[in-house]
């Protein structure tokens, strides 16, 4: 058996995550039960594992079972288990508790879910197998009518700041399109209607919603965050700013939007490499990983 263990039901991208591996596993008839507190099933994304409380994997738990979690914090709870093999997988390491968990690993094994990842353990002098990332079909573009100059973007992780001094400085008129607390059905509606999805945020590990928003077919531009360049190309599958830089974002937005050529170059460009991001691969990488880690 398989638990894998989070800290909640929230919205947050780890949070799909971890429940899409698990049903990935169950999908390969690997059972894998997700504990979460007071075993809740989240709401805003469709899963079909099992769940139960993680207060009672303390009865649960057994030596030939197998535990995954992803949350730094909750590695002494996972150190108490009764399960020989612990597993991290990993979806930040870009926090001073990933970083802490990092140097004192010797109980865990790592898998990683981005390639910065799986270099930033190696720094560490942890082997972490890579796998990569899959978009759910429901953001694959399918010829649903852009809003021309319309803008999507989430205002998390300091966007709101950014938003508000975009919005002082444009001098185009734009149809600007926040993306919060929605489910992923209503997520995929606004990307697949937008002409251009504003990355805004410097703070990302890996970063999905940016390369979401390339199987929408919408134009990428900003911020790679600490792993989105594993994606996003500057001038083929997006137009990159670094970190912020909120001038540059500035000129960057004004180039796009002045030059519809180009817009829809990296539109095209980044809808064909989104298609390598696919449940299939993800599924090979994710058997593949814990094979090798004799799981």
């Amino acid at each position: 058996m398989i638990y894998y263990v989070l800290p909640g039901i929230g919205m947050y991208g780890g949070i799909k995550k971890a429940f899409q591996c698990a049903d990935i596993l169950n999908d390969c008839n690997i059972v894998t039960t997700v504990a979460t507190p007071g075993g809740e099933s989240p709401g805003w994304f469709a899963t079909r594992s099992p769940v139960i409380n993680r207060a009672d994997l303390d009865v649960r738990c057994e030596a030939s079972d197998t535990v995954l979690f992803s949350w730094p914090p909750d590695a002494d709870f996972v150190a108490g288990l009764a399960a020989e093999t612990k597993v991290v997988h990993m979806q930040g390491a870009n926090t001073r508790a990933d970083e802490v968990l990092m140097d004192h690993s010797g109980e865990f094994h790592f898998i990683s879910h981005g390639l910065h990842m799986s270099l930033k353990l190696l720094e560490h002098g942890l082997i972490a197998p890579y796998v990569p990332n899959s978009i759910s079909p429901i953001f694959r573009y399918s010829e649903e009518p852009k809003i021309r100059n319309s803008l999507a973007y989430m205002p998390r992780k300091g966007g709101e700041r950014i938003v508000k001094e975009l919005k002082n400085n444009l001098t185009w008129s734009l149809q600007w399109r926040e993306i919060h607390n929605l489910t992923e059905e209503q997520v995929a509606k606004i990307l697949k209607t937008s002409d251009i999805f504003l990355a805004i945020s410097a703070r990302e590990a890996f970063g999905l919603p940016p390369l979401e928003a390339m199987s929408a077919m919408c134009c990428v531009v900003g911020y790679p965050g600490d792993g989105g360049l594993e994606f996003m190309h500057h001038g083929e599958t997006a137009h990159v700013v670094a970190n912020n830089d909120l001038e540059a974002l500035l000129q960057a937005l004004d180039f796009v939007i002045t030059h519809p050529q180009y817009r829809d170059s990296l539109r095209l460009g980044g809808f064909e490499y989104s298609a390598y991001y696919t449940r299939e691969r993800e599924q090979n990488h994710l058997l593949r990983a814990l094979e090798l880690l004799q799981l």
